[in-house]
């Protein structure tokens, strides 16, 4: 039976995405599901075997995902057949529900679990925030441009969050009913008398 909490590995370039994941390992923790939070730079050599539920998720920088995140994908694919596995990709695209950037957005997914050889449970594309205060010189401005053209906020001075929590709220709440009807029928089977020798 799974003993050790939920494992939510996230590359997290400026901590939205991070945030992200803390979201759902609270809807997580409310439905009795532990979690933890490991940044995929620190997500060396986990235990998967004794995991409930494994969940991945990064940002797209340059139209590509972390490299780390894909590597740790892809290292651990065979363990990660064995167990519920979720994996969310956080981007502005995303937020241009039924536009050209959504599309973008589900193509970068797609690319990303065919590149690590993964086959979640569930997956999701999920709008980040323009995080103007944490960005450097350069990228506050490229962002600047890219947001104006696609009308949203440029002001520098303040963040713009575009993630649509109640979408990742049934985001997580799938995959935990995914990791409940698992955990017990492995309790069932371990639970299971040895049969009784025939007479």
């Amino acid at each position: 039976m799974p003993t050790a909490p939920c494992l939510i590995v996230v590359a997290s370039r400026h901590g939205h995405t991070r945030r992200i994941a803390e979201h759902v390992a609270g809807v997580l923790e409310r439905t009795g599901l532990r979690s933890e939070i490991v940044a995929v730079a620190d997500a060396h050599a986990p235990s998967l075997a004794d995991r409930a539920l494994v969940i991945a998720g990064g940002s797209v920088h340059a139209g590509h995902h972390d490299r780390l995140l894909v590597r740790w994908l892809r290292t651990h694919a065979g363990d990660l057949e064995r167990v519920p596995l979720g994996v969310f990709s956080a981007s502005l695209s995303a937020g241009d529900r039924g536009g050209p950037g959504a599309e973008q957005a589900e193509a970068l997914l797609r690319a990303l679990l065919e590149d690590a050889g993964v086959h979640p449970a569930r997956s999701t594309t999920v709008a980040g925030a323009l995080q103007y205060r944490a960005y450097g010189r350069l990228t506050r401005w490229t962002m600047r441009r890219i947001a104006r053209r696609k009308g949203l906020p440029t002001d520098p001075r303040r963040d713009v969050e575009l993630t649509d929590w109640a979408a990742m709220d049934a985001f997580a709440t799938g995959l935990a009913d995914l990791a409940l009807a698992v955990r017990p029928a492995r309790d069932v089977d371990e639970a299971a008398p040895e049969p009784s020798p025939a007479a």
